[in-house]
């Protein structure tokens, strides 16, 4: 008799911690794709080009609006200057003062208005260009080149973050309920804080080198299955686990005190 590990088996499947839908933010014409489907992309990568033409009249044409509107301020400055002394001296009605003033005022909002229209023809602008938002492995480009893309069709691919990797499995009620009469009656002890490893063991029998910690578990019981959803979160340096793969899960941690083992 002594103190004997033990460990809980199930049945899981890995995901990606961070999967990501690769959206055009614009509309217009697809140009160019500049990814490999299906290779490993880093983040800021560029996967995608848009017809970048229009935006750029866009921006041109909002930059001279705004040289506009800063001509017409330094007008109605220029006329609120003149206007101010004559108002002291008199000589004009405190009415024109007060409508050269109204005329800056306006012109400064024109201006700023103005100014917010080139920032939005510049990240339209941008936006044609479209980078990888996380670094991971990249699916197939669901738009071609060529192909007009709007708000129904700006999925273009996704890209799945593989480090660190998720594996998801589910533990019943009826595991749970006593596993828990198993520690209060003291037949198992489990680990301080109960910081369960996590052993992932590959469809070929082959151990997982790296180990993992169970990092979420469902506040509630699925109605459908009546089991509840726990996540491991392992890491994935040489990316050996990709999302989808159907994997065996041991937590280990736990100690059965006095065990018999033969």
């Amino acid at each position: 008799a002594k103190d004997a590990p033990v460990s809980f088996e199930f049945v899981g499947i890995t995901e990606s911690s961070q999967q990501v839908e690769v959206r055009a933010r614009v509309d217009g014409f697809l140009d160019d794709r500049l990814y490999t489907e299906g290779s490993i992309i880093k983040k800021g990568d560029v996967m995608f080009r848009m017809d970048a033409k229009p935006f750029e009249a866009q921006l041109d044409a909002a930059q001279a609006a705004l040289a506009e509107q800063e001509a017409r301020l330094w007008t109605a400055r220029a006329d609120l200057k003149r206007v101010k002394p004559l108002a002291k001296a008199n000589a004009v009605s405190l009415k024109e003062l007060d409508d050269s003033q109204g005329r800056v005022n306006a012109a400064a909002a024109a201006v700023e208005m103005a100014r917010a229209d080139v920032e939005t023809a510049e990240l339209n602008l941008g936006y044609t260009t479209i980078y990888a938002p996380v670094t991971g492995a990249s699916s197939f480009a669901r738009i071609q080149n060529g192909a007009y893309v709007d708000q129904k069709n700006s999925l273009l691919t996704y890209v799945a973050q593989l480090d660190p990797m998720w594996v998801e499995f589910s533990i019943s009620e009826n595991q749970i309920l006593k596993h828990l009469d198993n520690v209060k009656r003291g037949i198992i002890t489990e680990p301080a804080n109960k910081d369960y490893v996590v052993e992932i063991v590959l469809a070929d029998g082959s151990v997982y080198p790296h180990t993992g910690k169970i990092t979420f578990a469902d506040a509630s019981l699925s109605e459908a299955t009546g089991t509840f959803l726990i996540r491991a979160e392992v890491d994935n340096p040489e990316q050996y686990l990709r999302p989808g793969q159907f994997v065996r899960a041991f937590i280990k941690g736990s100690i059965r005190p006095n065990g018999i083992v033969v």
